[in-house]
């Protein structure tokens, strides 16, 4: 430290100590997370050990170059400096290949390795890029420019080579200083990339190839480099005598604007000869052999294809590692239940309704869940309300005070026409999407799919059955971080709305032939089908989010506030009936023609426009094509579907319009509430006047 005296050195010491205590507590978080691997999975924890030991062989390379460069610096300043930093990087090396042949020690007995990658085609190309590799470095410390002088019998030729640059560092000047720090950068590289090549090779690494090609690659650039640094000085000698009369005169103290010479760059040669080795590499391809082996053959519902062939994945996406039998095996499962799904299908069929409609479905549901086990009391008008936002959109929110009804009733709705009823548990803890989906395992080379996708597949394999996917307590998380996705797959036609899973297609290999899974596209990607609505439930107090206008723009609102009454006088129960899915489209569909409510012809509606545009509060078109599906499926669920307009027309504005005032100030309550009371709106004056009340 004794070289670090002015406040700048000072700042540079303590950013130095920050970083090394920033590195300390990243390998201890590193180390926490491998330590809960220990005793359950061995690959997993190999897996961790060594990505920790990598990472600190980066830090102390990184802290190997930094104290040689600063020895550098501080000795063209007149010091005698040196440093021991080399030592804690040469440790991490060992440690590193020590933890490459034990992991792949594990990797055989654990873990699925890559079978069908020789050995002997990833040692033919570990040889070409260590060949590169030498002549880079070799270059890096012969002649990099050469004066032969003509008829001069004080000079002997003039040899300049790496090696003298890099020890002569202090005494050098302007453009030799620059090159001694790029001779000293491209060994610095070089030597990394061997060593993670080596690391690679060792451990049975799919990443060795890539790791490989950078070091080939890199090493034909090294040498073009240095090559054309000493070529430019023999092409300047023809255009700049200056130029080379100054180099001259600094390595020598020679004048030689008198004498005739003649300046070459034999590093070229170097260049040439790396060229010549990466030839071979690409002529040989054993990367291409390594990488690829035998074609596998995959199998579709359409018969047998090559993987090569029409219909095989397309070659920017490399399928998951056909050497795991099995990816995924919780798809596998569901896969495996395609013949009970059919045969339960024709079950159901069996007892299907007979000349249904929206009045006697509702009417059904409302004494199905009061004669039921649970006794549920729910009314036409719940039940109403239930189906027409499930015809206006893919997405009905059910909030209010827990213990209100709210899951009960898309499970006693499915129950009651043999629909299924997917429950997912939201977590406070979900910040995105793969807490829904899943995760794809790079290291074990495996998709665990969640329980929201194994409902969305399920649903898949069940196109005929309508399916529920309901979120429960949706808004104990963001509902923005982990449902961003589907809200934005709402806006897109039925047939358009799909998720991808994972970035690599995933097929099961039986005997050398790839099966695709059944219920997913190209093997990554998931269709959202016609049979699924989402359903998700939310209480409102201090343990959840507010939803976002977002949300509740695409969504169908119902408010539950308060406990309904347990109904005195029940019957037997009575039997399910089947309500398959075309059905049921078909009656959503019947009654969006049927009532012919249209919004812009309803004077109420543009009424409550202008009492709310003080407020800032109006709709754009998605909220009015929500509007009116939703008033025409309300209506068509009554036996006098012109009376329920305007019950309908309240509900609506209140779910979709007036529950914005929440977010506003209003100062004058009672005059707003009046002005909707005296259009006989009773439900929104009410609402208004409980405003702020909390």
């Amino acid at each position: 430290m004794g070289a670090f005296s002015s406040q700048a050195d000072n700042l540079l010491c303590l950013a130095a100590f920050a970083l090394l205590c920033l590195a300390a507590a990243v390998n201890v978080f590193r180390l926490s997370g491998a330590l809960k691997f220990f005793g359950i999975d061995d690959g997993a924890y190999c897996d961790k050990l060594r990505g920790l030991i990598n990472l600190n062989t980066v830090i102390t390379g990184i802290y190997a170059v930094v104290g040689v460069l600063l020895c550098s610096v501080n000795n063209s300043k007149g010091g005698s400096y040196s440093t021991a930093a080399f030592i804690p990087f040469i440790a991490s090396v060992i440690m590193a290949v020590i933890g490459a042949v034990l992991s792949r020690g594990v990797s055989k007995n654990k873990r699925l390795s890559e079978k069908k990658v020789k050995l002997a085609l990833r040692i033919e190309f570990f040889i070409y890029a260590t060949l590169v590799s030498l002549i880079t470095v070799a270059s890096c410390f012969m002649d990099i420019i050469k004066v032969s002088f003509e008829n001069v019998p004080i000079l002997t030729d003039l040899n300049i080579n790496g090696y003298d640059i890099l020890t002569t560092y202090n005494s050098n000047e302007g453009g030799l200083q620059l090159m001694a720090f790029l001779l000293f950068a491209i060994l610095t590289v070089t030597a990394g990339l061997f060593i993670v090549s080596l690391i690679s090779l060792i451990s049975g690494s799919k990443l060795f190839f890539k790791v490989a090609l950078v070091q080939l690659v890199s090493g034909g650039f090294f040498t073009l480099l240095i090559g054309l640094f000493g070529k430019y000085y023999e092409i300047v000698q023809r255009l700049n005598e200056e130029t080379v009369s100054s180099l001259i005169r600094l390595l020598t103290g020679v004048t030689v604007d008198d004498f005739k010479y003649k300046v070459s760059g034999p590093a070229f040669y170097f260049f040439i000869a790396a060229l010549v080795v990466i030839a071979v590499a690409i002529i040989r391809k054993p990367y291409s052999k390594g990488t690829l082996g035998e074609t596998p053959v995959m199998v579709t519902s359409g018969g047998t294809a090559a993987i090569s062939g029409p219909a095989a994945p397309a070659a920017s996406s490399p399928v998951a590692d056909p050497a795991v039998a099995d990816p995924c095996p919780a798809l596998t499962e569901i896969d495996k239940k395609q013949e009970y799904f059919a045969e339960d299908t024709r079950a159901r069929r069996a007892v299907g309704f007979r000349d249904v409609s929206l009045v006697s479905l509702v009417q059904f549901v409302v004494s199905y869940a009061r004669d039921c086990r649970l006794h549920l009391s729910y009314t036409h008008e719940d039940i109403a309300a239930f189906i027409a936002g499930l015809g206006s959109t893919r997405l009905t929110i059910l909030q209010g005070m827990s213990g209100t009804g709210k899951t009960s009733l898309p499970k006693i709705f499915s129950e009651a026409v043999l629909g299924n009823c997917e429950i997912i548990e939201v977590e406070s803890s979900w910040r995105d999407k793969n807490e829904l989906l899943g995760y794809y395992n790079e290291f074990s080379k495996t998709y665990t799919p969640k329980k929201f996708t194994q409902a969305l597949y399920k649903a898949r394999l069940n196109p005929e059955t309508v399916t529920f996917v309901v979120l429960d307590e949706m808004n104990l998380s963001r509902i923005e971080y982990y449902f961003s996705d589907f809200l934005s797959l709402m806006e897109n036609e039925e047939d358009k709305r799909e998720i991808k899973l994972l970035n690599v297609p995933l097929y099961k290999n039986e005997e050398g032939m790839l099966i695709s899974y059944a219920g997913l596209t190209d093997g990554h990607t998931l269709k959202v089908p016609s049979n699924v609505w989402f359903i998700g439930t939310a209480n409102r107090d201090e343990s959840t989010f507010e939803i976002s206008d977002k949300v509740y723009d695409r969504a169908h609102t119902m408010n539950f506030n308060k406990r309904a009454a347990k109904p005195t006088s029940y019957g037997a129960p009575i039997p399910q009936q089947y309500l398959t899915v075309d059905t049921f489209a078909a009656l959503l569909e019947a009654a969006k023609s049927s009532v012919r409510f249209q919004i812009e012809s309803y004077p109420l509606i543009r009424e409550v426009e202008a009492l709310l545009a003080p407020y800032n509060i109006s709709f754009g078109n998605r909220i009015a094509n929500q509007i009116e599906s939703f008033v025409n499926i309300y209506c068509a669920c009554f036996p006098n579907s012109d009376a329920a307009i305007f019950d309908a027309v309240e509900k609506i504005l209140l779910s979709k319009v007036v529950s914005k005032l929440e977010v506003k100030s209003v100062e004058n309550k009672s005059r707003l509430a009046a002005e909707f009371e005296k259009r006989g709106l009773r439900r929104c004056s009410e609402f208004i006047l409980k405003l702020n009340e909390d």
